[in-house]
């Protein structure tokens, strides 16, 4: 008999769409709430320890009160108990969005969204109670001043963002959609998704690459793996997912790139590669075969990024001929935009994210060089603009990422985001993806930049 699947729901968060695709996909419901005393949080660690498999998923809403809950001293210990087991577990973790960029609703400058009642409660925010932020102080024996107390909600909801899998919401069908698609990703096994548009330089060697990552993982780490595609008119998302969810996203990542290294030795060096293989506990008549299948694949590969690599090459300098209306270009030019398409000597670049432009110093004229990088970005990226704010907004995501996934992801998300063949619901959650980078990133960023930036998703949604 299969053992049935639990998932924790910590506070209210569900209206019948959160239960239905529990339902669906074999997990039986438990509710926790979070406006409760002491002893109740005690028991939700003891629940969540005592998964020592750590089968369990959980979601939850942490509302304004609760946040301003969790700093009284009488929490201190269970919340860092709690904080530490969530870590272990797969989870996903709604915060209002304004209380996650540190807004309050007791600030005069507060305007909540009235559609977030479809969700939670007046009660849940201190300008819809009598009980004022000075009276709930005095009353849990608060000895720190208003400014103390909020300095150190602040604190803890940064602590939140960077520590766990933190979303903002705003309204009943954020924490619907999210909710459901985090219950259907945790079931199935999702590892990482990546957004490759038409036309971007290897996205054709990517799919090959993308197989035999595939295979290797199945013949030689023992884990099996499946890969989707969901394609749109502007490009295609490319997920992976473990079959019988062995492996973390930690672990991935590191497969990922050891396979990257491999299929290079295979290409370059076929001796070092079989002597890396040497050390996998394999037959010897299996490890010959995969030998052979991947230096063979590894040298089509290497052949077809080169001339993927010269074609874009010849396609930028007949673009640039024309907009420069110029038979000829300058050997400057020439070697410009050889050294600003990525090398084809690796398969590092297939690699998730998107290509960039090399850097170089070379005296041109500043006009012309814009030009050229216009178009080589957009033979190198595919055929999606980037706004000015975009491509800011892509830049954190390469430079503040904690991982190749949770970069693979947000700039999935951008793309989803612009993406005309995206549903309304795709583009919202990568609109609470977004945001909530956003958010995680202000200390390094500073307030203006994010500030910005975060307008500027919520006009892209009409929000």
């Amino acid at each position: 008999m299969t053992k049935q699947r639990t998932a924790l729901l910590l506070d209210n968060i569900d209206r019948g769409a959160i239960t239905t695709a529990l339902q669906t996909n074999g997990y039986f419901r438990k509710l926790k709430l979070l406006n409760s005393g002491v002893s109740n949080w005690i028991s939700i660690c003891e629940l969540l320890e005592a998964d020592t498999e750590n089968e369990i998923i959980v979601l939850s809403k942490f509302t304004e009160h609760t946040l301003f809950r969790m700093c009284l001293s009488s929490y201190r210990e269970v919340v860092e108990r709690l904080l530490n087991v969530l870590k272990q577990k797969k989870h996903i973790i709604f915060i209002y969005k304004d209380n996650l960029a540190g807004c309050f609703s007791y600030f005069k400058s507060f305007e909540i969204n009235q559609a977030v009642f479809e969700l939670d409660n007046k009660e849940d925010y201190f300008k819809y109670t009598d009980n004022e932020i000075e009276s709930w102080l005095s009353c849990n024996e608060v000895e720190e001043t208003e400014e103390e107390y909020l300095f150190r909600v602040r604190q803890l909801i940064k602590q939140l963002n960077q520590e766990l899998n933190v979303l903002p919401y705003e309204k009943l069908i954020d924490v619907e959609i999210s909710g459901q698609i985090f219950i259907e990703n945790s079931a199935e096994g999702l590892m990482f998704r990546i957004y490759v548009p038409n036309d971007r330089i290897w996205s054709s060697e990517f799919d090959k690459f993308i197989t035999l990552f595939r295979d290797f993982a199945a013949n030689v780490a023992k884990i099996e793996l499946k890969v989707s595609q969901d394609r749109t008119d502007l490009g295609v998302v490319c997920s992976l997912y473990s079959i019988d969810k062995s492996i973390s996203e930690t672990e991935i990542n590191t497969l990922y790139k050891e396979f990257t290294s491999f299929m290079d030795l295979c290409s370059s060096n076929p001796i070092e590669a079989e002597n890396l293989l040497k050390q996998v506990d394999i037959p010897e008549v299996k490890r010959q075969s995969i030998l052979k299948k991947y230096i063979k694949e590894a040298q089509r590969l290497a052949l077809d990024i080169k001339q993927e690599r010269e074609l874009k090459i010849l396609t930028i300098k007949h673009r640039l001929q024309n907009e420069l209306q110029e038979m000829e270009l300058s050997k400057d030019i020439e070697n410009y935009v050889d050294n600003a398409v990525p090398s084809s000597e690796t398969t590092k670049h297939l690699i998730f994210g998107n290509q960039k432009v090399q850097n170089q110093t070379i005296l041109i004229n500043p006009q012309i060089i814009g030009k050229v990088d216009g178009i080589v970005v957009s033979e190198l990226n595919g055929h999606i603009n980037f706004s000015p704010e975009e491509v800011q907004l892509n830049k954190l995501i390469e430079k503040f990422s904690k991982s190749v996934s949770e970069a693979s992801e947000l700039q999935t998300s951008l793309y989803e985001l612009k993406d005309g063949g995206s549903s309304k619901e795709k583009k919202r959650g990568a609109w609470q993806k977004l945001y909530g980078f956003l958010t995680k990133v202000g200390d390094k960023v500073g307030d203006v930049g994010v500030a910005l930036l975060t307008k500027y998703l919520e006009q892209k949604l009409g929000l």
